[in-house]
């Protein structure tokens, strides 16, 4: 099975998730990253609302196709933190049980440049038949 999500507007890159911990004294978490939690929190409002239901329990490959602002941040900048933040997503809306390596097998990369509707395609791939390695 296919299942198909897009994340409208641009998720932080890795450097801007990078400098947003924040070290609270009082805080019972003393650290904190709100940069991340934001990307998190995108991610679940777009998987809930186009994934609704459904329960993934197969391995899956997922496959972003990228269509960014401009070229300011570099591929890996950006498709870092947003496949981090979308599989904690898929984990947190109880879509998958796990992000580990037998329960996502690849993870695939597409980049272009559109300037008028930034946004972030998600293809997820359920395996039906895939043997685990041992």
């Amino acid at each position: 099975m296919i299942h198909y999500v897009t994340i409208q507007g641009q998720l932080r890159g890795l450097n801007e998730v990078l400098q947003g911990i924040t070290y609270i004294p009082r805080a019972k978490r003393k650290y904190q990253n709100l940069v991340k939690r934001n990307n998190d929190e995108q991610c679940i409002f777009f998987i809930r609302q186009q994934l609704n239901g459904v329960k993934i329990t197969k391995p899956i490959v997922i496959h972003y196709d990228f269509y960014c602002q401009d070229k300011r941040h570099d591929r890996m900048n950006i498709a870092s933190a947003t496949d981090k933040s979308f599989q904690d997503a898929l984990q947190k809306c109880d879509i998958i049980k796990n992000d580990g390596w037998d329960d996502v097998i690849n993870v695939t990369f597409n980049f272009y440049v559109d300037k008028e509707n930034p946004r972030t395609e998600v293809t997820i791939t359920e395996l039906e038949d895939y043997q685990k390695e041992i």
